[in-house]
């Protein structure tokens, strides 16, 4: 068995080892990530706590029970806080430090008027586990990835250990005992903070690792001006549609939208307000949707809407819906009104490529814009099952 000095040292050690690992990861992480610092700072406290407890026998025993359990706690509350930052959650900062407070001040007492070892420990495990357990509890609520899950799973683990030392104080522990006497649990809960607290560590490394992924991901199948789908989101998703529909014949529908004159519109009032109509007009075809249609951005000003379990029909009624809403549309100060053409077309029971489709919605838009802009066309003829028998 380990000496527990050593197991104490170790765990100052790998503490800062994981700090700096944390700090060299946040140099690259997005500045917008929040709790990331003081993940990172938890570490160095943490570390601290663990110096200030080898110095057992060479600073005063108030001392080093008091300042080491005060820099137990403030990594603890470093590490929650940062957590709860990193999941936009909020705590009550008041509540916790008089919390904290409170259990100093008990530990205080059976320190220095009422020594008594058993109680110290087992008052500061209880407190640990309330602090453990809620950001176990953080976690489990909040972190649906794989890294958050893991480290709830490790927090409840950590939990376990911490409420079984709280509970084995009266029997195994003396009133005179000291941190480094040596017993089975207690080399399990100095072990507990050590290979606990580096996993910890990394856990924190996943979960931001699995943010940044995600940012990457919504970077890659979000129009960052518009907020529609980006071209090659819209794309997956309409060959996902294709697909669904082969295997269960449920019809969808599609719409290309062109916005009228754009071009003249940025000619005249430069890209900036171009840009501006773009959003605006993204906006108020939102606003004529169902919750499950997409709206994606095929290339400049085209626009196009998946419409899952619509026929043609169906498509022309939602279609004029949005000519309408883009004609209506309240016009910010200084913006110009626009119209949109749409072309439509769907799906049939049976054989169309994605290609095809397109094309057929692609010709409807042609020949609303032909007649005369600001109108909805269906596809002629209809997708048919027939137009692809060769």
């Amino acid at each position: 068995m380990l000496d527990l000095r050593t197991i104490n040292s170790i765990t100052g050690m790998m503490a800062l080892l994981m700090a700096f690992v944390l700090l060299g990861m946040r140099h690259y992480y997005p500045r917008k990530m929040p709790g990331t610092l003081l993940w990172a700072l938890s570490p160095i406290v943490g570390g601290g706590s663990s110096l200030v407890f080898a110095l057992e026998g060479i600073l005063p025993a108030a001392l080093i029970a008091m300042l080491g359990n005060s820099l137990s706690f403030a990594s603890a509350a470093m590490n929650l806080f940062g957590t709860a930052a990193f999941y936009e959650q909020s705590l009550n900062r008041r509540r916790w430090l008089g919390f904290t407070l409170g259990v100093l001040g008990v530990i205080a007492c059976f320190m220095l008027v009422w020594p008594d070892y058993r109680v110290r420990v087992a008052v500061f495990a209880l407190a640990m586990t309330v602090y453990t357990g809620t950001h176990a509890w953080l976690h489990w609520r909040h972190g649906l990835s794989f890294a958050g899950r893991f480290l709830a799973v490790l927090l409840f683990v950590r939990c376990l250990v911490l409420l079984a030392r709280a509970g084995s104080a009266p029997f195994i522990d003396a009133a005179d005992s000291t941190r480094f006497a040596a017993s089975f649990i207690q080399t399990l809960y100095l072990s507990s903070f050590s290979v606990g607290g580096m996993i910890t560590c990394l856990g924190f490394v996943l979960l931001a690792s699995e943010r940044i992924r995600a940012e990457f991901e919504r970077l890659l199948n979000v129009d960052l001006l518009t907020g529609a789908a980006s071209r090659r989101a819209i794309m997956q998703a309409l060959e996902g549609e294709v697909e669904r529909w082969r295997r269960t014949d449920r019809v969808f529908s599609i719409l290309l939208l062109d916005i009228d004159h754009f071009k003249r519109i940025n000619d005249n009032y430069g890209h900036a307000v171009g840009d501006q109509v773009l959003t605006q007009f993204a906006n108020s075809v939102k606003s004529a949707l169902r919750s499950i249609d997409t709206l994606g951005r095929y290339g400049g000003e085209e626009f196009i809407v998946l419409l899952p379990e619509n026929d043609l029909r169906s498509a022309a009624i939602v279609a004029e819906r949005v000519r309408l809403a883009v004609e209506r549309q309240i016009v910010e100060a200084g913006l110009p009104a626009c119209t949109t053409s749409i072309g439509c077309a769907s799906i049939a029971d049976s054989g169309p490529t994605l290609p095809l489709l397109l094309a057929q919605a692609d010709a409807a838009l042609y020949t609303a814009k032909r007649e005369g802009r600001n109108a909805v066309r269906l596809a002629e003829p209809p997708v048919h099952a027939a137009a692809l028998a060769n």
